[in-house]
């Protein structure tokens, strides 16, 4: 087990931890071999709601005016005609799953508009796509209904749009309040421009909607000062309910992976800004959510991004949509013309279907606590942790506190997704029955096995 067990020495942890995933964490994070051909709707056809388990939607619009120097999902190109045909299919694809009848019953707790960018779509469009989800599904009296998008093209018509219909919460893939920057990046609303649209939205939403934005820290020519003083403080003086704070993730062959080979960048000082951004949100007065993001109010609660890592079940609709139902993973294919296809023929595009692996509620449950930023080894009997305990608190990636919790100190939250692969690798790991699952599991899909 000495292969979770962590450098105390800075620079050696801060070597270990940018390494890649810990060998265990990745093996949990498999899944199963995936259903092929006719299987995928036999399977999909026998999903039914789990038991005590949020239900959301979740809904895909993979078209964006242009594509920005740091994203690796860019699909396709935002088009009038193809948003309209688009449009058709996914209200087509929403109104088959509803006859199917097997989540209507269940209240709907949370549905997100993701992409790609939503509001890409025109006000008409938005209208009868969400319009389509209150007719058709038992939507929740406090559902938090998300549209992701662009500030950039989001006009007066999109908004009143949206708030008639019943959205509760805009995600805004804003990244940086820095003018140069965004340009250099592709973005392009200055920083004045953003920040009057988003009073204006306020304006017109009051505090019917929740305003959240993404921002984005290491990014190519920007200093821990900017990061603080233009990004930082300038979402505290906005009319932002929310905010999720991100690490730069430099996608390969991308121009933006160039550069940064090019200028370099320092993990420490990525982590030095993480620690301040928090550090000042928090003496503002502003509630931490998870290990990313942070609310000034009770407008935002963050469900979605908190659920989906707990095991929540999430039905997809659109064009490379992923979802989870069950003790089954999803994903719709990414194939434009193939998705219209199956839609077409009555049938739920999906690409593949996998079946997590031995363990998935146990992950699901250490997955969420991490988000969360603490550790409680109660939670998970049978295993002695303390070896684990004790080196990572003298790592300085946690702390104990006075009732065994283990809290994340602002390094570990920066590593996060890392440490929680790890330490589910240990858990899993001392299980035989649950190592020897996963070990099953490995091997058939190397052998891609049936």
């Amino acid at each position: 087990m000495d292969a979770f067990l962590l450098p105390t020495d800075r620079t050696a942890l801060l070597k270990r931890l940018s390494e890649r995933m810990a060998p265990h964490g990745d093996m949990l994070a498999g899944l199963s071999p995936s259903a092929k051909g006719a299987d995928l709707q036999r399977v999909w056809g026998e999903t039914a709601p789990t038991e005590g388990q949020p239900l959301m939607l979740y809904v895909h619009v993979p078209f964006c005016v242009s594509r920005c120097a740091f994203c690796g999902f860019y699909a396709h190109r935002t088009d009038e005609v193809a948003l309209e045909a688009y449009t058709g299919r996914l209200l087509r694809e929403i109104a088959r799953e509803a006859d199917r009848g097997a989540f209507t019953a269940k209240p709907v707790d949370v549905v997100y508009f993701g992409g790609g960018t939503p509001t890409a779509l025109s006000a008409e469009q938005l209208r009868r796509v969400i319009g389509a989800i209150y007719e058709r599904f038992n939507v929740a009296p406090d559902v938090e209904f998300t549209v992701e998008g662009r500030i950039y093209g989001f006009d007066d018509e999109r908004v009143r749009a949206c708030l008639e219909s019943g959205v509760t919460r805009f995600s805004f893939g804003i990244q940086s309040f820095q003018t140069e920057l965004r340009r250099s990046l592709g973005r392009r609303n200055s920083r004045e421009e953003l920040l009057a649209r988003l009073e204006a939205i306020k304006g017109m939403c009051g505090e019917r909607i929740a305003l959240v934005a993404d921002l984005i820290y290491g990014l190519p020519g920007q200093t821990q000062e900017q990061w603080l003083e233009e990004n930082i403080k300038t979402v505290h003086a906005s009319a932002l309910d929310g905010v999720d704070l991100y690490s730069l993730k430099v996608f390969p062959g991308l121009p933006l992976a160039k550069r940064m080979e090019r200028e370099g960048w320092s993990e420490e000082e990525r982590a030095a800004r993480h620690a301040a951004a928090c550090a000042w949100l928090e003496a503002q007065g502003w509630r931490q959510l998870s290990c990313t993001h942070w609310g000034r109010n009770a407008l935002e609660r963050n469900r979605y991004n908190h659920w989906a890592k707990t095991g929540a079940d999430i039905v997809p609709f659109g064009c490379g949509a992923g979802g989870f139902v069950g003790d089954w993973s999803f994903m719709q294919t990414g194939d434009l013309e193939a998705w219209g296809r199956a839609v077409e023929a009555g049938e739920k595009p999906l690409g593949t279907a996998m079946r997590k692996p031995a363990g998935h509620r146990l992950r699901a449950k250490l997955t969420d606590q991490m988000e969360r930023g603490v550790f409680i080894p109660d939670d998970f009997p049978g295993t002695d942790f303390s070896p684990l305990l004790e080196n990572w608190e003298k790592a300085g990636v946690w702390a104990s506190l006075p009732d065994g919790t283990m809290r994340l100190t602002r390094l570990g939250e920066y590593y996060q997704a890392k440490l929680s692969a790890m330490l589910s690798g240990y858990f899993f790991a001392s299980r035989p029955d649950a190592f020897e699952a996963m070990r099953a599991a490995a091997r058939a899909m190397k052998l891609g096995g049936e």
